[in-house]
């Protein structure tokens, strides 16, 4: 993912007052206002070891406080946690949170998105019962997906249009402990974002989908 080419489109969108959505389309009453924004560690959001925050969401979220005038108070949790919490307001933001119909019903997108994903079932590596050209071989294999999450969506259409009944896990910790929870064989496969990857033991097998995500609010918690 190129950030820098998704905050150049974030400041297009948002310098448009026009055609902000009504969540973000004002600064003076917003000064000072405090938001209470999920924070969970991802490949997006990271904490280092003297509590310092950084990454794309953390520097998209700072660019809209920029423009707002709010202040934060982050609230830990995972991301299932913290949509739940969303939901019920009493969080008002969360970033990386695909668009649905469904979703949209309940909360209030901003206008323009953040960017875009991959998701992807990974395996550990020496895993030789998975085989990527043979997704019969996910039959019967406990697969972890966070719970209420567009993964989870994807991947039961996935499996469905596949032919695979794999025993689909949904899971609510943190996204390290996701991974910790693949490398000990507490499930044989996890459906998490492309960017988990990275991690030399954690093996892709295939794509699963795509989608487009965003940053949210409660309507009723900002307005």
């Amino acid at each position: 993912m190129c950030c820098k080419r998704y905050i150049l489109l974030f400041f297009m969108a948002f310098l448009v007052i026009g055609y902000v959505s009504p969540v973000f389309a004002y600064t003076s009453t917003g000064e000072g206002k405090v938001v209470r924004v999920g924070w969970y560690e991802s490949a997006f959001h990271h904490t280092d070891e003297y509590g310092r925050r950084s990454g794309y969401g953390y520097e998209y979220q700072q660019e809209v406080a920029t423009y707002t005038g709010w202040s934060y108070e982050y609230v830990e949790g995972s991301w299932s946690e913290l949509f739940e919490m969303l939901v019920a307001g009493e969080i008002d933001l969360l970033s990386d949170v695909s668009y649905t119909p469904e979703r949209a019903q309940k909360v209030l997108y901003s206008s323009e998105g953040m960017g875009s994903e991959d998701y992807h079932a990974f395996i550990v590596e020496g895993n030789t019962d998975i085989k990527p050209n043979d997704f019969s071989t996910f039959n019967g294999k406990r697969v972890g997906v966070n719970k209420n999450s567009i993964q989870e969506q994807l991947f039961l259409e996935w499996a469905k249009n596949n032919d695979v009944t794999p025993d689909v896990i949904e899971l609510t910790e943190k996204s390290p402990e996701l991974i910790e929870m693949l490398r000990r064989g507490e499930i044989d496969i996890l459906v998490t974002l492309d960017a988990y990857g990275s991690a030399e033991d954690i093996i892709p097998v295939c794509k699963v989908g795509s989608s487009d995500f965003s940053s949210v609010s409660i309507r009723t918690a900002l307005i």
